[in-house]
């Protein structure tokens, strides 16, 4: 579950910490007071659009961090970690922390535990770990690709729909290998003729993993020989080598010093500094002929490393941009190849694996399909009933169910022969039309709402967050839209917004929103209510903060409370 979010310099937001807990979390405030900032700082650390308008007028960035707890699912958790091992991102153990940092020059950075990613790493995991509902982010609603999977999911079909989706694959992959064999002659010998000389060219000239790095190390080594060797030839050429050598020459001054330091005494002793001297040139000398001899500048080793760097530079614009890719593309040449080459007993052989498999994907698609037509009018009902439980009397969504199994096949796919979509009218009388052409942005929040209600997923997401769902919603309507979250919160994390009083009362945590001016600056809190300070921003929602108005917030928390522990308490 999330256990913190931190959020910096967003927006009107300075600095706020946001530690949610277990089961339903309420957040409540005044009209404009920063609750759905909050959720577009979680979605931002989730990897949505990071702007720089998001960051606070007179800062240089902004930071939002998430925190999550993934002690409590141990399949999500072994999910997450196999994530994260595959992308090499260091584990923190039970812990994972996300983090987004927007800069006013308009480049944001992620993180993961600390390790710079890519946002499509961290919108990939940020997908397995908060589902957001919001009036107008219910995308899979609107998409009848996703219809069958709601409907399956609703029916506990998921078993035999992956087998159907597993002998699909199988089935495609034989087609496509039959496919190959089958060519015409002319496109088997042209295709054959190809493989033939790809094939030949990267066996020809030998490609081998690390060599292409290996050599263009090795042409720098050279490069930076040559310039060596230029300078200690000079050095070299001017300690010892030339006419008036500066060895040479102090060897001249130490003789002048040796035949005087009997007129002198002083010269002894810089007759002995001068030996150092000599000694220690000497040494540089020696030092300089035996780096001369291990540089290795060859200009014909030279050209033959950049001959080599060429023929990689060939095969890297033909098969691929690593030598790795280049093998594995030879390695599917030359399958191709022995395909092409099959037997026709071969080929008879592989027509039989695909009539086997196509026999027996038809009798599983058809099964599914028979349990689907099973499902469709239970899921009907349970959705009109909540349709109707959250004050949306006279609405309906129907399944609209198309089987497209025919003789040849040809409409299989992973997900069977059938094709669904939602169909919804608001108001009794209505003609029901597609989902995603009529219903408003508050209906497919509350729709989302029933279907997640419906189908708890226990590898689902850890945290499920509402934002304003309670969109003309009131009365005990709001009550049950209150109970549904609940219920929900029972097996996921939930975080909602709302501005009802009976949702806010079945909150097991309840925090407020809050802004202040000072300073000629906006700042916005949170803060987590408890006692008295829960029973005032009730009534605050309730109109009002008389005497009268916090009694009736009482006797709601109360009801509210008792209404959850009896439930509670049944379930057990």
């Amino acid at each position: 579950m999330l256990v913190e979010l931190r959020i910096e310099n967003f927006g009107i937001i300075e600095e706020l910490k946001f530690r949610p807990g277990k089961g339903l979390n309420i957040i409540t405030g005044e009209t404009g007071s920063g609750k759905s900032l909050i959720i577009q700082a979680l979605g931002v650390v989730l990897g949505e659009r990071a702007g720089s308008a998001f960051v606070r007028n007179g800062a240089n960035r902004a930071i939002v961090e998430a925190v999550f707890d993934l002690s409590k699912r141990e399949a999500k958790r072994k999910e997450i970690h196999s994530l994260l091992e595959g992308y090499h991102i260091p584990s923190n153990g039970e812990l994972l922390a996300l983090k987004r940092e927007i800069t006013i020059d308009g480049k944001p950075k992620a993180y993961i535990n600390n390790t710079l990613v890519s946002v499509q790493i961290l919108k990939e995991i940020g997908s397995r770990l908060v589902e957001i509902h919001g009036q107008y982010e219910n995308q899979r609603l609107m998409d009848p690709n996703y219809h069958l999977d709601y409907l399956d999911t609703f029916g506990g079909l998921d078993v035999l729909r992956n087998k159907v989706s597993e002998l699909y694959k199988q089935w495609t992959e034989l087609k496509k290998k039959l496919k190959v064999v089958s060519m015409k002659e002319e496109e088997k010998r042209f295709r054959k003729d190809y493989l033939l000389y790809a094939i030949q060219e990267i066996e020809t000239f030998s490609p081998k993993e690390n060599e292409f790095e290996e050599l263009q190390k090795e042409k720098l080594k050279i490069l930076n020989a040559g310039k060596l060797y230029e300078d200690f030839q000079f050095v070299y050429y001017t300690l010892q080598e030339s006419d008036s050598s500066l060895l040479s020459n102090l060897q001249k001054i130490k003789k002048i010093f040796e035949k005087n330091q009997s007129i002198d005494g002083e010269i002894t002793e810089y007759y002995d500094m001068l030996n150092e001297c000599i000694y220690n040139i000497e040494s540089i000398i020696n030092f300089v002929r035996e780096k001369k001899a291990t540089l290795n500048y060859s200009p014909e080793r030279l050209e033959d490393i950049e001959e080599r760097l060429d023929g990689y530079r060939k095969l890297f614009k033909k098969y691929g941009s690593s030598t790795k890719e280049v093998l594995q593309k030879k390695a599917e040449f030359q399958k191709e190849l022995h395909s092409i080459e099959m037997s026709d007993e071969e080929k008879e052989l592989l027509r039989s694996k695909i009539q086997v498999i196509e026999e027996e994907l038809r009798e599983m698609s058809d099964e599914l399909s028979k349990k689907r037509k099973e499902v469709i009018p239970v899921l009907e009902e349970k959705l009109k009933e909540g349709l109707e439980q959250l004050g949306m009397k006279g609405a309906r969504i129907q399944v609209s169910f198309l089987y497209e199994g025919n003789e040849d096949n040809s409409k299989f796919t992973e997900k069977g022969f059938d094709q669904i979509e939602f169909l919804f009218c608001a108001n009794e009388g209505e003609i029901l039309l597609p989902l995603r052409k009529v219903a408003s942005g508050g209906e497919f929040s509350r729709i989302a709402l029933i279907m997640k209600s419906l189908l708890i997923d226990q590898n689902g997401p850890l945290c499920v967050i509402f934002d304003e769902i309670d969109s003309g919603v009131g009365g005990e309507t709001a009550y049950t839209l209150g109970k549904k979250l609940k219920e929900i919160s029972r097996n996921d994390q939930v975080i909602a917004i709302t501005h009802l009083h009976q949702v806010a009362s079945m909150a097991n945590r309840h925090y407020r929103i809050y802004k202040i001016n000072k300073n000629s600056r906006t700042f916005t809190y949170i803060e987590r209510l408890i006692g008295e300070n829960r029973l005032k921003e009730l009534a605050r929602m309730l109109g009002g903060s008389e005497p009268i108005v916090l009694e009736h917030a009482r006797e709601i928390l109360q009801k509210s409370q008792s209404q959850s522990q009896k439930e509670e308490s049944l379930l057990v």
